[in-house]
């Protein structure tokens, strides 16, 4: 065994000789990960309609039916595709061997269990109630021996897991972590392909009017100011939601956890003063104008006034504005190191030594 850069964590990966970090590389990717994705994925079905042999025995219609129906789900997932990921051969001698063995384990697993779940349609008829019930207190137990042995074996010889055996794998926490883990990283990622659509419009609808702001030193036309409003609109109703709701999630850490619910706080904030600072603006231009005439001897009087107003107003929005667009600027530059992060402590959950410090906090 030979030493190699890690590809998800800080420590060494060891890896045999003769396999580079980019030969498993992409045999992680394209390969075992979405072994354990749909390993997990019949596990987590499956334990939704565990039950003692009494209880299938005896329980009701309805709820046969839906044992049945999960049972089928899973059944299609192991052959259309964990079988297909399962026929990839491995570079690693130790995961070769599990692969392998899971694989003829599979094939057996279809030519009877499987089959003979096959032989029965979507939909039982009440006359085979009774033969369907035996038949999955058989088969259930079988599919999870399968999928619990096999999965174990598979993830204790992957080269991320070193010094961990099969209980890890086969416990209730390991699919938990995986989950959090995932469902972290793929929220993160929602985050990061709405932020890049949101780019081009800060650009043009804060960039561009800021220095318009900065130029002219007065209030813009409605209709320039029609589309900013739609964007701070879009960020108090849209971003702000996205931004809040990942807070809740668990494996966020609590450095990352300040940084967005600072985002959190002063994005709508921000925005909402903006928008009522140019309403304020408008409404007292519509009132000068209606309250003061052409002709009327005041008038000139309070057009200055309106138009040192202007400047004032126009300073304090330019400065909100700039604010905004330097936050969601630093924004676009920190989730996508914080997905990379995310992407690395997801490896934690593999690697020997793991521990709910290294992956919580």
């Amino acid at each position: 065994m030979t030493g190699h850069p890690s590809l998800g964590d800080d420590r060494p990966l060891e890896l045999p000789r003769g396999v580079s970090v980019a030969t498993w590389s992409h045999e992680r990717t394209h390969w075992q990960n979405p072994r354990i994705r749909a390993f997990l994925g019949c596990i987590r079905l499956l334990g939704g309609v565990l039950e003692s042999n009494y209880a299938i025995l005896h329980c009701s219609p309805e709820r046969l039916l839906e044992i049945w129906r999960k049972v089928r789900e899973v059944t299609e997932l192991m052959l259309t595709q964990l079988a297909p990921l399962l026929e990839q051969p491995s570079k690693i001698p130790t995961l070769e061997q599990a692969r392998a063995d899971a694989e003829v384990a599979l094939t057996l697993l279809a030519d009877t269990v499987l089959a003979d779940l096959e032989r029965f349609s979507h939909e039982v008829s009440p006359d085979e109630m009774l033969e369907v019930r035996k038949l999955l207190c058989v088969s259930i137990g079988k599919i999870h021996a399968f999928l619990q042995d096999t999965f174990g074996l598979l993830m204790a010889s992957d080269p991320r897991s070193q010094n961990h055996d099969a209980d890890y794998f086969l416990s209730r926490r390991f699919p938990q972590d995986v989950e959090e883990a995932e469902w972290l990283h793929v929220t993160v990622t929602k985050l990061h392909d709405f932020l890049r659509t949101l780019e081009q419009d800060r650009r043009r609808h804060l960039g561009h009017l800021i220095e318009q702001l900065r130029r002219e030193q007065t209030l813009p036309l409605e209709s320039d100011w029609a589309g900013t409003r739609e964007f701070l609109q879009q960020l108090i109703d849209d971003l702000t939601p996205k931004l809040r709701s990942t807070l809740a999630l668990r494996g966020i850490r609590f450095n990352e956890m300040e940084i967005i619910d600072r985002y959190t706080e002063e994005t709508p904030t921000r925005c909402r003063v903006i928008l009522e600072l140019y309403a304020t603006g408008r409404r007292a231009t519509h009132e000068v104008k209606e309250g003061c005439p052409d002709g009327r001897p005041e008038r000139e009087q309070n057009v200055r006034d309106l138009l040192v107003f202007h400047g004032e107003l126009t300073r304090r929005m330019q400065r909100l504005m700039s604010e905004l667009d330097r936050s969601l600027t630093d924004l676009v530059a920190f989730v996508p190191i914080w997905l990379d992060g995310i992407s690395r402590r997801r490896a934690l959950f593999l690697r020997r030594g793991a521990s709910a410090h290294d992956v919580q906090l």
